[in-house]
This record gives C-alpha cells, structure tokens and sequence, in this order.
C-alpha cells in the first residue's frame, strides 16, 4: 500500500460534485501567489504578537482578490466569534467566512467532460488553483464548525457535517496532487505540503480519538483515520519551520498534548518534551504572545505546578486587552487552579467573572460559583441567599446545539434541583466536579495536592452524622480515587467496591455506578487484571440513563485501548515499564442494575499486588488519616 492509500483508506470519491456550480461571477486576476503568503505571514506575526487588530486590517485590504487574504480574514474573525461568543461576532463571521470561499471558489481548477473522459492531470493545474483547492478545504472546515453556533439546532448540525465531509473531500484531492504533480516549477510547494499534511493530521488525529461506535459511523459514511497518521503528518508540517501553517500544527500539537489527552484520560501520553521545544521556540518568537502564554500555563497545570500555573495566566490575560473573550479562557483555566489548591476564596472571584462577563456557559459558571459556596466555611447571609439565587437560575440558563441539550449542563441541572430538594445543601460539590473535569491528573503530580484533598473528604466524613446513602457513595468514590493514586490499592479497591454494593440505593446521582466501575477496571488494569478489568468495562458500557453518559464512553475507550496495549506488549514479550496514575470521565441513559458486587480481589501477597511501589503501611506512615 502507498503512502497516499495508507492515509486515505476509504474508498475514492469523485470530487466533481464540490465544483464551482455555485461560484459568484468571473474569476479575478488578483495579486500574486508570492505577495499573498508574504502578507499572509506577516499576518501572523502580528497576531502572535498580540495586534489582533493590525492582523485583520492586513488580510481585509485584498480579501476579494486573493485566496490568503481571504483565508486569513475569514480565520481572524472566526477566531473573534469563538472568544467572544456573541451573536453579532458569530454572524459577522460566518458572513465573512461565505464571502471568502466565494472568493476562493473563483480560483480553484473547474472540472469539465474532458476530465471525466480520460481522468485529471494535475500538472494541467496552474500554482495558484493548487493551492486555492487547499485553501478552499480549510475555509469550508471554519465554516463547519461555526455554522453550529449560527442556530443551534439539528439542520445546522446536519449542515455542518456536510461542510466537514466537503472539506474532507477537497484535503483528499490535495493529497493527491501533492504526490501525482510535477513540482519542479513551483516556488511554494512547502507552503502548498504543509498545509495539505496540517489538515490531513489533523483529521486523522481528531477522528482517531472517537470512540468505536462513532468511527464504525463515520466509516460507514466515508471517513477513515488512524492516529499514527495524523501525528506523522503533524510532526512533518511542524519540523518544516519555513512553511506558513507551520504556526497551525504548533497550536494543533499543543491543544492535543495539553488538553485532550487530559480530557481523555491519556495523562501519560502528552509529550512533554515535545511540548517544551514548541513553547521555548515561540516564547523566543513571541514573548508576549497571549496564546503561547497561556499554553505555558496550561503545561505549569498538568504538571501539578498550579501556582505557577496562575502565573503565567494572569500574565496572558495582561497581555493583551482588545479580545475579552480570551481573557475569559484565561479566567476558567484560573478558577480551575483555585480548585486544585482548594482555595475557595480565590475560585469564587473567577467564578464571578465568568457569571458577570462570559457567554459560553452561563448554566455551568452559575453552578460552578454555587458549588464553591458549598465549599467555603462560615458563608455570610448575603452568599448563602446568592448561592439559592444561582442555584435556581441554573436550569433556566441550559443551551443547545445540534437540538440537544449540552451533557455538561444538564449535569449541572441535576444536581441544582438536587440541591432544592435537600434543603439547600450538597455535599463537596466543588470537589466532584474536580473529579468529573478530570482533576485527579493534575492532583498526583504533587502529593501534597492530593493530600489535602484526601484530609477534606476524611474531615467531611468525620464531621457528618447519619451520612445518606448517596452522599456516602460520593465520599467512597473520591476517597478511593486519593488512594488509587496514593498508591493504596487495597484501600482503594475497597472504597469502590462499597459505592458498587449500594447501587440499588442511589436514585439521583446514578453516574457514580458506571463511573466507580470503570475506575475500579482501571485499577484491575494496573494490577494486570486484565480480564476483570475488561468484564468491569464491558458492563459499565451497557450501563444507561445517567449524566455524563458520553464521557465515560471516552474514558471506556482509552482505557480498552491501554489493555489492548499491554497485551500486545506481553505478546511481544515486552516489558511493561509502568503505569498511568490517572483516569476519569463520565456517561447517560435507564440504569438497569443489579450489582453484587465481589469481595475485594486484590491480595497484599499476589503478585498483581506487587506491582504498587507503596504499601497500606506506607500510606499510614505520611497520611496517619488513612
């Protein structure tokens, strides 16, 4: 199989549908291919340089006669509409966005019968239509994803999703004439390969981290991916320094290794080293650029360096001034940071921020700032009457896209109503949600976080007379997930094995059944259980009617994807040199459960159990709690 197969694996589709039959009068003769990369360049050191402004204004003056122009003035005020969020920015954008690819269509190569009759040849094609094809398929993607936030309902989706297959469609044509033309007349090939290997990275990378049911879909429909082919084509694009997207696969790279792998559970995988070439050489590029500031306080985060972390943000945030939006981003990440140190105070005043000024998510900024109160001793008359006003705003503040309801929110919905009917009260709120967001990735990097957070649950326990049932349930699960990563797996094991003896009594917060399942897989994985492991995941991917129902299914995923690992490692005869200390995530749907659950499996003897560097009398001897 050739390198072009091996990316594309899905069967040939004809192009000639996506075709100008729709482009706006005659094609323009323009400004030259050169001045367009070159002003297209300088475009973006103005914005990695914080003149957002400037940057714009650059790619405005020749938006309707070149296909750069129009590509960077799309992006820039799409980028403005996504920060922002504001409808009359999203509206802008996704005018913008349709002029642009009126203009690109203008230049790209009109298929005619002659092509059809004896096939396309590519060398026919003159630079600039080479390039306009690609240039088409990363505008169309742009508009994809913004047409969701135009209306969010299910024929914006359903378009959207015709835009991306379109984009995708046009990245495979480039592939194409990337290795069947005749480059030896090009001046700007590198240009030209760097963005056809960033978008079909790209689209490899992001399609392979789908869960199993969603890629048979997009298979089924003509989409196919692998991972390894999305990080060698972004690693190509990223090492050719010359090449003007070279700036895209750095964020693309970044945005994986610091966010999705962590959202996924796959702590382990970030490449730390690479991540640290990519922020030194742009740091030196750009030493004020608010983008790579805030990724080094993202990297100072999943590093468990949190003060740190909130250094760099705040310094991202003064930056730059003229995009609120991203200052509002800056502003999560830092509330997150309050969490991690347990410093309420300090969680509740980026809270407020984001209810008084962002409008991404004003249903899970209100819950998030009641949530804090729950956590903060001794609150005055005036927060407690706040925390009921947000409380009983949070369902009145759910969203939609796609037609459907954002799994997040209605989270949040659930536990606001859970939280009028017992009086106003819920018991360490913020600390679940620490769990659910992943947190405990971030905690075992240093001890002395997950420490603090352990001694919490063990006070709340002590101080708590005649615990409910589910309220305890929560307790078990978030103790065992301290243990877990304290390196006490018979304590752990122990502690979800009790939330999965009480299912039958849990009737509101019904993730903490599949959720305790999976996390107890994931220590049977580590113990090298993996059949248990397996059966355990297997059962909690059945389970149905819970919040949160499609991020456990992420969770399922990558974690079968790490004992399909190991297993080829045993076959192989490699060593296993160590384990991931980290996992969460969440699901949906009717649970029908019966659990009866076994008696603790692991033995202190066993040699599934040797395996942990730290033993119960350890732990006892730093934590005398446990």
């Amino acid at each position: 199989m050739d390198e072009e197969d091996d990316v594309f694996l899905d069967a040939e589709e004809d192009l000639e549908m996506e075709n100008g039959n729709d482009s706006p009068g005659k094609k323009s003769d323009g400004i030259s291919l050169t001045q367009g990369l070159y002003e297209a360049k300088k475009a973006i050191d103005m914005f990695f340089n914080n003149d957002f402004e400037g940057a714009r204004d650059l790619t405005y003056k020749y938006r309707d006669v070149s296909i750069y122009h129009a590509l960077g003035y799309g992006t820039f005020n799409y980028l403005k509409a996504v920060m922002t969020f504001e409808q009359e920015h999203v509206e802008t954008a996704s005018r913008v966005l349709s002029e642009s690819i009126a203009t690109i269509q203008n230049f790209r190569r009109k298929g005619g019968i002659g092509d059809m009759m004896k096939g396309k040849d590519y060398n026919d094609m003159t630079e600039t239509e080479v390039h306009a094809e690609l240039v088409f398929g990363e505008c169309l993607l742009l508009k994809a994803m913004l047409t969701i936030c135009e209306d969010e309902n299910l024929v914006s989706f359903m378009k959207a999703g015709l835009k991306v297959r379109q984009a995708y469609i046009s990245f495979k044509e480039c592939w194409s004439i990337l290795h069947k033309r005749d480059w030896s007349n090009d001046k700007h090939k590198e240009h030209f390969e760097g963005g056809v290997r960033l978008g079909v990275g790209t689209f490899n990378l992001l399609m392979s981290l789908l869960p199993a049911r969603i890629t048979k879909l997009m298979e089924f429909v003509g989409f196919s991916a692998t991972k390894e082919v999305g990080m060698k084509e972004l690693m190509a694009c990223y090492r050719n320094t010359s090449c003007l997207r070279q700036f895209l696969s750095s964020l693309i790279l970044l945005g994986y290794n610091l966010f999705l792998n962590t959202n996924m559970g796959k702590h382990a995988e970030c490449d730390k080293r690479l991540v640290e070439e990519i922020l030194e050489e742009k740091l030196t590029r750009y030493p004020n650029g608010a983008f790579f500031l805030f990724f080094k306080g993202r990297y100072e985060m999943i590093c468990g360096r949190c003060e740190s972390a909130s250094l760099w943000y705040v310094r991202a945030n003064e930056s730059q001034v003229s995009w609120p939006g991203f200052q509002h981003v800056g502003c999560w990440e830092l509330l997150w940071s309050a969490f991690f140190r347990t410093q309420w105070r300090e969680a509740l005043v980026y809270a407020d921020t984001l209810v008084k000024e962002s409008k991404w998510s004003p249903c899970i900024y209100s819950y998030l700032k009641a949530a804090i109160y729950s956590q903060v001793p001794d609150l005055t008359e005036e927060e407690a009457e706040d925390q009921k006003a947000l409380m009983a705003a949070v369902p009145k503040l759910k969203q939609r896209i796609g037609g459907k309801s954002i799994p997040s929110e209605k989270f949040a919905i659930k536990k606001a109503e859970k939280f009028s009917s017992q009086n106003n009260r819920l018991l360490l709120p913020a600390m679940e949600m620490i769990y659910l967001w992943h947190g405990f990735s971030i905690l075992v990097q240093d001890f002395k976080l997950m420490e603090n957070f352990h001694n919490i649950i063990l006070e709340t326990r002590n101080q708590m007379k005649n615990i409910e049932k589910e309220d305890e349930c929560l307790l078990n699960l978030l103790e065992g997930m301290c243990l877990r990563n304290m390196g006490c797996p018979l304590q752990a094991e122990e502690k979800f094995q009790n939330v999965l003896s009480k299912s039958n009594d849990i009737s509101m917060d019904k993730y903490l059944v599949p959720f305790t399942m999976v996390e107890l897989a994931t220590l049977y994985m580590e113990q090298n259980d993996l059949k248990t492991s397996k059966d355990l995941l297997s059962k909690a991917k059945t389970m149905t009617g819970y919040c949160l129902q499609s991020r456990l299914h992420f969770k399922i995923h990558a974690t079968s994807n790490k004992i399909k690992a190991i297993e080829k490692r045993a076959e192989s005869g490699t060593v296993d040199e160590g384990k991931e200390e980290f996992h969460d995530a969440s699901t949906e749907d009717d649970l029908g459960l019966d659990i009866k659950p076994d008696k603790p499996r692991l033995k202190s003897g066993s040699s599934s159990a040797h395996r942990f560097t730290r033993t119960i009398s350890d732990c006892t001897e730093v934590n005398p709690h446990i």
